[in-house]
């Protein structure tokens, strides 16, 4: 066992003090890889661990000096190295006081309180060091070494006055203190003072220094390697996660709870970031109040996760509506009215099996479903958000397994078409190409999946996946089938893109097929995204030979001056126009009278929509160059076209 002392003669057993310089250093190494959000308390941390590692050297040559008598003692120069040593014990007593209260001090109004009370301890602290240093008490020279016995037991005394001290503030405190930090204090206080006493009774062993850097390790690891936000006193989505794993493996039955401010959802357009931090703080104290079963964690500024830890229903609807009521008080009380999105999951049977992800991925489900701007919204789920929800995380991990596969011939994406009848030849010319989702085996329309893969960004990946299986259909197609194109609709994702027409051209290329049998849609809506990429894009297009369909027109705000700077060639007009027209004669005037602008302009129009026989008699009489609809042909796999298009 280590021990610094001559034979025979007065030695220590140090190997409390090396242990702790080992754990010092190994906690500077773990700050500088880990890289932990540089705040306050995490400042204190590192100026104590390195004022930690200062104090044990020192202990270690005081030890080494007064066993070494004969060959190095210098009265002085030993006194000095007391008090050095004295003065970093309590600049680290004063870094772990102030560390603790710095994890709080958001909630805390009369700091002057704690600033007297740091004077008044120092004041005693040093006062004593000085006359004990005067009074010559602290060692005494022996002929076998020197006894530094009553410099241990002085500042172990000390800290346990300071641990003592320490733990009483945050008892009396403790309404305002996160509950983790309350945890580890009064767990490790009784643990240092318990370290200290052995201290003083230990005549030839110094440990002393794992006392505080067992606090400096243990700070690290509960506020600043992962689990603790220090603005608000919750746990991380990180520490979220390992709980949720925890309480999965031992079968617990849990509830969640997802609370979002939406006006906080950037941190930097937060107004009065300061006093809101202080607010939100409370108000998670206020629900951790609720029950010793309730647990918060932060996921970002504006975003927080509780998890009830409770098995009857009725129990988590009534700590739901205290939080409700809790988060009512914060929106009365904030200047800006904060109002708040508050969605609870069923107990953890329904959704455990999926994971945490998932699970998230609910509730943020709930608020994209209930929430409504600029209202507090409450709202318990049931079963059938959590069938909706499967059948979309269904479709999400679907589309995201495309994306990364980019398979051409991938069988869940089929391509059906529905054909397009030509009013003057009387026969069915051209084809839409319409995207259908397989899944499980069962169909999912374009509806249902279409504002999932904008979400997801994985709409570019479907519409080159069915560019291909058009392509494919048309090269078979046009062996024997006389037919002027199908059509394929196309993103606002595609068309921003202004590499888009070289992609498009390249897969045409690909196929032994006549570029001007592919032609795209568009909406006009898509040109207000990035409108010179767009026509960019489309210009590109035009060059190649590829037509262009203006989709949707007459949805929203149609610009006729804009359709007609764009290169598209034909005019698709939306089936609400037609119902409309039908029902009111304004509507119908409108259309009379755009159906001749176009023509009158080079452009070829087309109704849509078209259901019964008096909306083909009135298409026909308006003057529209060809219909689609029901009435003519159900969409179908475009394989099926060949029962429409005519014979070589």
């Amino acid at each position: 066992m280590p021990d610094f002392g001559m034979y025979g003669g007065l030695h220590y057993d140090v190997i409390g003090e090396i242990a702790g310089l080992y754990f010092s250093v190994l906690l500077i190494i773990f700050m500088l890889l880990t890289k932990p959000k540089k705040s306050k308390p995490f400042v204190f941390l590192v100026v104590g661990t390195h004022v930690a590692i200062l104090a044990i050297i020192v202990q270690l040559i005081i030890v080494k000096l007064s066993s070494s008598v004969n060959e190095y003692y210098n009265r002085n120069v030993f006194t000095a190295f007391i008090a050095l040593y004295l003065i970093l014990y309590a600049i680290i007593i004063v870094v772990i006081f102030n560390y603790i209260n710095l994890l709080s001090e958001k909630r805390l109004r009369k700091r002057s309180v704690i600033i007297m009370l740091y004077i008044l301890v120092a004041s005693v602290y040093f006062a004593g060091m000085v006359f004990q240093i005067a009074m010559k008490n602290l060692f005494y020279v022996r002929t076998d070494g020197i006894d530094i016995t009553h410099f241990t037991r002085f500042y172990s005394l000390a800290g346990i006055g300071c641990s003592a001290l320490c733990f009483v503030v945050l008892f009396l405190r403790r309404k305002t203190v996160a509950r983790i930090v309350l945890r580890a204090t009064f767990l490790v206080t009784p643990i240092e003072i318990v370290i200290l006493i052995f201290q003083i009774y230990s005549r030839h062993a110094i440990f002393s220094g794992i006392t505080y850097v067992m606090v400096f390790v243990i700070c690290y690891q509960l506020f600043h390697s992962n689990p603790y936000d220090e603005e608000t006193g919750c746990q991380n989505a990180s520490a979220f996660e390992s709980r949720f794993i925890t309480n999965n493996r031992r079968g617990k039955i849990f509830y969640i709870a997802y609370i979002d401010f939406p006006q906080l959802s950037d941190s930097s357009l937060a107004p009065n970031y300061e006093i809101l931090s202080i607010e939100m703080a409370r108000v998670c104290r206020k629900i951790e109040s609720i029950s010793r079963k309730i647990q918060m964690y932060r996921v970002n500024y504006g975003t927080f996760l509780a998890m009830l830890e409770i098995k009857e229903r009725s129990d988590a609807e009534n700590y739901s509506e205290q939080m409700r009521d809790i988060l009512d008080g914060f929106y009365e009380r904030s200047e800006d009215n904060i109002h708040y999105f508050l969605g609870v999951c069923g107990d953890s049977r329904r959704f455990v099996a999926a994971g945490n992800k998932c699970t998230q991925l609910f509730l943020g489900y709930l608020k994209d479903k209930y929430l409504n701007d600029g209202d507090n919204v409450y709202y318990f789920a049931n079963g059938t958000d959590f069938r909706d929800f499967d059948e979309i995380y269904k479709i999400e991990q679907t589309l995201t397994d495309i994306r990364a596969k980019m398979d051409p011939d991938d069988d869940r994406i089929l391509c059906y078409a529905q054909p397009i009848y030509s009013v003057e030849k009387e026969e069915f010319r051209s084809a839409e190409a319409l995207m259908r989702l397989s899944i499980d085996g069962k169909m999912i329309p374009p509806d249902s999946f279409i504002k999932i893969a904008e979400r997801n960004n994985c709409i570019h990946s479907l519409t080159v996946i069915m560019m291909h299986k058009v392509c494919k259909a048309v090269e078979e197609l046009a062996r024997e089938y006389d037919f002027d194109a199908v059509t394929i609709n196309c993103s606002t994702a595609d068309f921003t893109d202004k590499t888009f027409y070289k992609e498009i051209m390249d897969i045409i290329h690909s196929y032994k097929i006549d570029q001007k049998l592919i032609r795209l849609e568009l909406t006009e809506s898509m040109m207000a995204e990035n409108y010179d990429a767009v026509k960019h894009n489309m210009n590109m297009l035009n060059r190649e030979g590829i037509q262009l369909y203006m989709d949707d027109f007459g949805t929203g705000y149609s610009n006729l001056e804009r359709v007609v700077d764009v290169p598209v060639q034909t005019i698709k007009f939306d089936k609400s126009l037609l119902y409309k027209s039908l029902k009111d004669d304004r509507v119908d005037d409108i259309i009379s009278y755009m159906i001749e602008f176009f023509k009158k302009n080079g452009f070829v129009t087309l109704i849509e929509g078209v259901e019964d026989e008096s909306q083909k008699k009135f298409s026909i009489e308006r003057g529209f160059d060809y219909i689609q609809g029901y009435h003519y042909a159900k969409p179908a796999p475009i394989e099926n076209l060949k029962k429409y298009f005519v014979k070589k």
